[in-house]
């Protein structure tokens, strides 16, 4: 006979009622309807009154932590500006403009020059947008490249630490970033007591939320955890390759749409359509330019390939085919956002094996 399954932490279900009770304090109350969803969660998984209890104790931490510290985020106050400087100064002086703002907005985040602002608002209209701010896609495939390179498991752990710390240090520690520094943590140092991915993930965005609660009004931090439940799941059915990008892509496609809807009003069908291409392009010039952009006597490829970039942009851009969406409610991308993690997460209830842990 099989040993009776342990009850283990689901930190998949604090991450919800956290997100769910700071919404409904502090957004609006509408999204008390929301707290069903950890609810059949906690009915769907049989998780006892005394444990469901402790949840709930545990998920109003950081309603307190926001009424002491509102939208403070000590993450802005890392002083990190001297080597922020250095970095811009730096490309601004040594490349042309198409190329500083390519390498400044790809590998940083940056809009320093006119040129920047122009490829930002046209990769806004391509709904691609997400691929210029730098989040855990980017940092996953820097992370992937050191393990590739440095095959020894602990040294490429601390490569990665060092790697991923000090450039989390010098974008002020993003959203998207922490969540795969402090995943890297957890995995490194709690695998043995938390196996599942998802609570892995859970666990980095409840770090993340104690520290800042603002953070889930942020369509950063929703996009990023959303995003990274869904590929998760994708991952986890093990499918055929080519359907597994081709979902993967879309995917995120349709996560992003209310949040597209809420800021632009408008999807691309172009980036339907060219997506998976986009990807690749931009992630390829991302790891080239981060690993590059410091040797300036490759100058001529950097601007041949920054150049480059901005025709297929531009080409694009000018035949681009906008599907408008009426600008939703304030409360729409948000109750999607319960909604689907809800989804996702009731699947994987099915799907993933019970862990047993001691």
């Amino acid at each position: 006979m099989f040993a009776k399954q342990k009850t283990y932490i689901d930190y998949v279900l604090i991450l919800i009622t956290c997100v769910v009770l700071l919404y409904s304090i502090f957004y609006n109350w509408i999204f008390v309807l929301c707290l069903t969803i950890p609810i059949v969660l906690a009915i769907n998984k049989k998780i006892k009154i005394l444990i469901l209890l402790f949840y709930g104790l545990f998920s109003i931490i950081p309603i307190f932590v926001y009424l002491i510290i509102k939208d403070y985020c000590i993450f802005e106050h890392i002083p990190n500006d001297f080597i922020v400087n250095k970095l811009v100064n730096f490309v601004n002086d040594n490349y042309k403009d198409n190329t500083s703002a390519i390498i400044l907005l790809i590998c940083f985040g940056m809009k320093s020059n006119h040129e920047s602002w122009i490829i930002y608002n046209e990769t806004k209209h391509l709904s691609i947008v997400y691929l210029t701010s730098i989040g855990g896609l980017q940092i996953s495939f820097l992370k992937l490249l050191i393990n590739k390179v440095v095959r020894n498991k602990k040294a490429s752990i601390i490569v990665n630490f060092i790697v991923i710390g000090f450039y989390s240090y010098v974008l002020s520690f993003r959203s998207g970033i922490l969540r795969v520094l402090l995943c890297l943590i957890i995995s490194s140092t709690m695998s043995r007591w938390i196996k599942n991915k998802n609570n892995r993930l859970a666990l980095s965005g409840l770090f993340t939320i104690f520290i800042e609660p603002s953070c889930v009004f942020n369509y950063g931090f929703c996009l990023s955890y959303l995003c990274t439940f869904y590929v998760i799941w994708i991952y986890e059915n093990k499918i055929n390759p080519l359907l597994e990008m081709i979902f993967i892509n879309l995917g995120c496609i349709f996560i992003s749409i209310p949040f597209l809807a809420k800021m632009e009003g408008v999807i691309s069908f172009n980036s339907i359509v060219f997506s998976i291409g986009f990807n690749y392009i931009f992630i390829v010039l991302f790891i080239w330019y981060i690993f590059t952009f410091y040797l300036v006597f490759l100058a001529p490829l950097h601007d041949l390939l920054a150049n480059s970039l901005f025709l297929v942009i531009n080409t694009i851009y000018e035949h681009n085919i906008e599907i408008k969406i009426n600008k939703m409610l304030k409360s729409t991308e948000a109750i999607f956002y319960f909604s689907t993690f809800w989804i996702f997460n009731l699947i994987n209830s099915y799907n993933n094996k019970k862990i047993k842990i001691n």
